[in-house]
């Protein structure tokens, strides 16, 4: 299992967002949409959502490393927009503490901060 991911807005999540939620019949007609309408009609609001959208989704799979993260959204640059790498952390209540469930902290996705990972250098 990966401690990373990637955060942020992606083409093929808007376009199943659109096919859910584009009706199959035209506007104000209970006539039904041809394939070739209905598809025109998903990637048109497919493109809407993108452009729209503000709120972030896991959009890519687990990954061992940033760096792997990193490659991921270079690869897909046109595909994705406002991206951010996660980590897996403990999930912290508003006062900053760790929450606490069954004697365990609570594990969630958490914004990964280079800074405070852990520096490997040569082994002595």
């Amino acid at each position: 299992m990966g401690a990373f991911c990637v955060y942020g807005i992606s083409r093929s999540v808007c376009k199943i967002t659109a096919t859910k939620k584009q009706p199959t019949t035209g506007k104000g007609t209970s006539k039904s949409l041809t394939i070739s309408e209905f598809g025109a009609a998903r990637d048109e609001l497919a493109e809407r959502l993108f452009a729209e959208t503000t709120k972030r989704g896991k959009i890519s799979p687990e990954l061992d490393a940033p760096q792997f993260c990193m490659d991921w959204i270079a690869a897909g640059k046109d595909e994705v927009k406002d991206c951010v790498i996660m980590s897996r952390g403990p999930k912290v209540d508003k006062n900053g503490g760790p929450v606490i469930k069954q004697g365990a902290p609570v594990m969630t996705w958490v914004e990964y901060d280079p800074k405070s990972a852990p520096a490997f250098g040569p082994m002595s």
